[in-house]
């Protein structure tokens, strides 16, 4: 029998209604009640339903973190329309083709993001209600409307409009590391088990007060709603400083923040244990990104037991695999991504998809009861990221006896060096040890009788004084010959994309140019 109550939609209308008058959410130097989240989105939903929003209609967030953000998302739920998120750091070509590939019928923008727009773009998308928060001081652009425009005739009610389990939820688009990116659909029903694992994977209690500083469109929505579910206090940063995170943990007694790799980095390098308490932080969760294995042990050592690493995709949000504070602490397990979680199962693929043996290397793949219902509007991809009822995650790595899996690679990031593999996080892993490097990204580039050489973009403590030369020289001595890095570049910082992971496909053109990797 299909229950309405498998839907994100109901575990959030039930939330609200427990949660009253405890604070949900500080954003923007405001404190908001769970009472004013539910009465706020309710008269927005009713101005998105005057405005012609239905239900499964398209509606597209382009926003920062803020306030306006967790109530349209609400107010989303409530008119059981379908959210597609679009991060700030997307390029005005990504914004355009995401809003026409989703077919979204409403757009809500701030006015410092609006040079993301097309106007002849918009002109032929399904759009047809553009409205702007103003965080410029200014007026809002021709053919948008003002968002206070929503509130001016005071509180309204709104109705639930209530939703299936297999109704759509969520488009949510790849980083695009490689290539165009991708729709991924998710339904109600799949959303609904996933905001619960994870609040217990997250392990996110009704008193946590979370702080989140990472863009909302991708694993900070995930966590914003598990906090709601369960009644906890969000504090929403607009961007992510270092020192203010620092100092809001001590200010705002924070006990559960989430970072990727690069945020923690630069969190250690600005940490001073004179100025900064930490005493309240019991959960730091991380993960989007490899991280290496000395900085683990940093953490470890100046904050304590806090980490959890997470493993999952845009395809399977967040949880497929999770590393436990207590496996943190030994170090047979600091390079793994952990084991599956209760919800999830991994095998290690050979090409076809079949299983292979404990310790053998192949590609990752997942099954869980939310995984992505598949990609909107393109069937060939769809069939092709299924494996049976497996997703192929196109990571490459093994699994011990234990459960616990390691990555090596993802795919397309493994070098093919005189038709040996290497496998760039291994390299990464080694650099790191060496004196001076704060942070490091490894690529393959073109080698005229190898196909491909180990290059290492690394990112000094010291530029001035790194010497590029030791570093080689210290590998020599660690890695096998064809491993060792043949060129090390000094730069400033590590590209990301827009998700915040780094991003190899940028530094590789500064190398390949207009040639396509056709090592494999």
């Amino acid at each position: 029998m299909i229950h309405t109550s498998q839907s994100v939609q109901f575990l959030m209308r039930s939330a609200l209604r427990r949660h009253g008058d405890r604070t949900g959410l500080v954003a923007g130097g405001c404190a908001y009640s769970y009472r004013d989240l539910d009465r706020l989105s309710s008269t927005l939903a009713a101005g998105f339903a005057e405005r012609g929003l239905k239900r499964g209609d398209r509606l597209a967030i382009l926003l920062r973190n803020c306030a306006e953000y967790a109530l349209v998302d609400l107010a989303i739920l409530k008119l059981g329309a379908v959210k597609v998120p679009l991060n700030e750091m997307l390029s005005r070509s990504d914004v355009s083709y995401m809003l026409a590939h989703s077919g979204a019928r409403m757009l809500v923008v701030h006015g410092s993001l609006t040079d993301k727009l097309d106007a002849a773009a918009l002109a032929e998308s399904s759009l047809s209600c553009q409205l702007e928060v103003d965080d410029l001081g200014g007026s809002p652009g021709a053919g948008r409307e003002p968002w206070q425009a929503l509130f001016a005739g005071g509180d309204r009610d709104c109705e639930w409009r209530e939703v299936l389990p297999e109704d759509p939820a969520l488009i949510m688009y790849t980083g695009g590391t490689t290539g165009r990116s991708k729709g991924v659909l998710h339904r109600h029903r799949g959303l609904a088990m996933n905001a619960l694992v994870h609040i217990i994977n997250g392990e996110i209690a009704e008193t946590e007060r979370l702080l989140l500083t990472t863009p909302l469109p991708h694993s900070s929505g995930f966590f914003l709603q598990a906090a709601f579910l369960q009644g906890a206090c969000v504090h929403l940063q607009d961007k992510f400083d270092p020192e203010q995170v620092l100092a809001t943990i001590g200010r705002e007694r924070i006990t559960w923040t989430f970072m990727v790799p690069t945020m923690i980095y630069r969190v250690l390098d600005t940490y001073d244990p004179q100025r900064h308490d930490l005493a309240s932080l019991r959960t730091l969760v991380y993960g989007a990104a490899p991280i290496t294995r000395a900085r683990l042990q940093e953490v470890l050592a100046k904050f304590g037991p806090v980490l959890l690493q997470l493993f999952g995709q845009t395809e399977v949000p967040n949880f497929a695999t999770k590393l436990s504070k207590a496996d943190h602490l030994e170090e047979r397990f600091l390079g793994s991504c952990g084991q599956p979680v209760i919800t999830a199962d991994i095998r290690i693929g050979d090409a076809a998809g079949r299983p292979l043996a404990s310790g053998e290397v192949g590609e990752i793949l997942v099954r869980a009861p939310y995984t992505l219902e598949g990609y909107y509007d393109d069937p060939r991809k769809s069939a092709e990221v299924y494996a049976g009822e497996w997703i192929r995650t196109g990571d490459v790595g093994y699994q011990l006896d234990t459960g616990h899996v390691f990555i090596v690679d993802r795919a397309k990031d493994m070098i093919i060096s005189g038709g040996m593999n290497v496998y760039s996080s291994e390299v990464e892993n080694k650099v790191q040890e060496y004196p001076g490097v704060r942070q490091v990204m490894v690529i393959g580039i073109p080698h005229e009788d190898w196909g491909e050489a180990v290059c290492a973009a690394v990112v000094p403590a010291d530029p001035e004084r790194f010497d590029c030369q030791g570093l080689i020289a210290f590998c020599k001595e660690r890695l096998a010959a064809y491993k060792v890095p043949k060129v090390v570049e000094v730069v400033s910082e590590i590209p990301l994309t827009a998700y915040g992971k780094p991003d190899k496909k940028t530094l590789r053109a500064k190398y390949w140019g207009g040639q396509t990797r056709q090592i494999h």
